[in-house]
């Protein structure tokens, strides 16, 4: 088994005493209960897959968001950041 982390939150007595009563009702126990909640709750990576407006939309983006800045220095800025992006995704998310 992997060594997990500890992640840690406050939580009142009658919360903690909610979340062991929840837990028990399950046949588990409140870190496993608290665990499948939070990794349910929170979605997958992220497929990230760029069309061929891709780049176009988000120099537009860029563009009206820094005023001045001219389209032939954006381009090769914005196409590096969709290429890094779709490249994380394929390898299934951000790396630590």
């Amino acid at each position: 088994m992997s060594k997990l982390s500890r992640i840690e939150f406050k939580a009142t007595p009658s919360e903690r005493k909610r979340l062991d009563i929840e837990a028990a009702a399950q046949g588990m126990t409140r870190q496993e209960l608290i665990r499948e909640r939070v990794l349910m709750a929170t979605p997958e990576t992220p497929i990230f897959k760029a069309d061929v407006r891709a780049i176009d939309r988000a120099v537009q983006a860029v563009s009206r968001q820094h005023v001045g800045l001219p389209r032939h220095a954006l381009e090769p800025i914005v196409c590096t950041v969709i290429c890094s992006l779709v490249a994380d995704s394929e390898r299934g998310g951000i790396s630590n």
